[in-house]
């Protein structure tokens, strides 16, 4: 039996900047289905799936067992109305868990101490056609669970002011063209609501990150990582990467690599990702992958591959958005 223990979170709603959403009124409830605290409606989230949101003053210490939230997706012109059980054993085994991060003691040889902690942050993630999935973050973040929320009437006269008396359908068309980035009215136009993006980002695959510098003393000595499927990995450390072991992880979103003398911040691109692992995996089913991070002369550049057993693919459309030190 798992005891009551206490954690401090924050309550945080987050949704991509493509596809923003906007919470009408929502909590979280305990296992006797008493309100813990609001989820907070702060406004257009839009800033990002891979980042926690607004906070706006909500929060709680108690394991929460269900969640109740109802939210308008202004790129499909939809409220939606989620009413869901939460895993509270598994929220509460991964507080406890919690992970490492440095401290500020240095030990006898001078580096500074590992110390335990945990999360601090409990981020409801919002995505195209009622996706729902559940964060913990902080300075590592994880997903809990996906969730399905249903499509629901909400009367735009109880969500908001209407001074210009808008009808629902008005309320709709108004704030699409507010809150939506004309780049993606296009894409709506000509492809309509990417339904299943989200859920595809979630798919994990087995590999790496292999580096290949031109100074066989240079090494990675730590990295920060954010992946397409919301989860974070922040400052890794150095003895854990010096094991180069395979992980079961999504597709990489945004690495910050230190090394040595220099360090850079990588981009990558989902769809470019998803189709050479997809494609490898298919040619080579069961075998992990290395993504081989290869510098160019005195670090002004950095090249990508993929490789499974004995084929390697060639990364184009990632993006190198800086390189620093030296």
């Amino acid at each position: 039996m798992m005891t009551e223990d206490n954690f401090n979170y924050a309550v945080t709603v987050s949704a991509p900047k493509e596809y923003p959403c906007e919470v009408h009124i929502g909590y979280l409830a305990d296992d006797k289905n008493n309100m813990i605290c609001g989820i907070p409606k702060a406004g257009m989230e839009a800033g990002g799936w891979q980042y926690d949101g607004s906070a706006a003053g909500m929060g709680g210490n108690i394991i929460p067992s269900h969640i109740y939230l109802t939210y308008v997706a202004y790129a499909e012109k939809k409220f939606y109305h989620l009413d869901a059980a939460l895993p509270k054993d598994k929220i509460l085994a991964a507080f406890r868990k919690g992970f490492l991060v440095q401290g500020n003691k240095k030990d006898s040889n001078g580096e500074y101490e590992l110390e335990p902690s945990t999360y601090n942050t409990f981020t409801v993630a919002l995505a195209p056609g009622g996706m729902v999935v559940i964060f913990l973050g902080g300075s590592s973040r994880i997903e809990i669970c996906r969730l399905q929320a249903k499509e629901t009437f909400v009367d735009r006269n109880d969500f908001y002011d209407n001074p210009h008396e808008r009808t629902q359908q008005e309320f709709f068309e108004t704030m699409f063209k507010i809150a939506v980035l004309d780049s993606i009215h296009t894409k709506i136009k000509e492809k309509g609501i990417p339904y299943g993006l989200y859920d595809s980002y979630r798919k994990k695959y087995n590999y790496r990150f292999l580096f290949t510098p031109y100074d066989k003393k240079d090494v990675i000595e730590t990295e920060i990582a954010r992946y397409y499927n919301g989860e974070f990995t922040g400052f890794l450390q150095p003895e854990e990467i010096a094991k180069k072991e395979y992980k079961n992880l999504s597709i990489p979103y945004e690495i910050k690599f230190f090394f040595k003398k220099y360090s850079t911040r990588i981009t990558f691109n989902d769809q470019e990702m998803l189709s050479v692992f997809d494609a490898l995996q298919k040619r080579h089913p069961d075998k992990p992958m290395d993504i081989i991070i290869k510098p160019t002369f005195e670090y002004t550049d950095f090249k990508l591959s993929v490789k499974c057993e004995y084929e390697v693919i060639p990364l184009e459309k990632y993006k190198v958005k800086g390189v620093w030190g030296g």
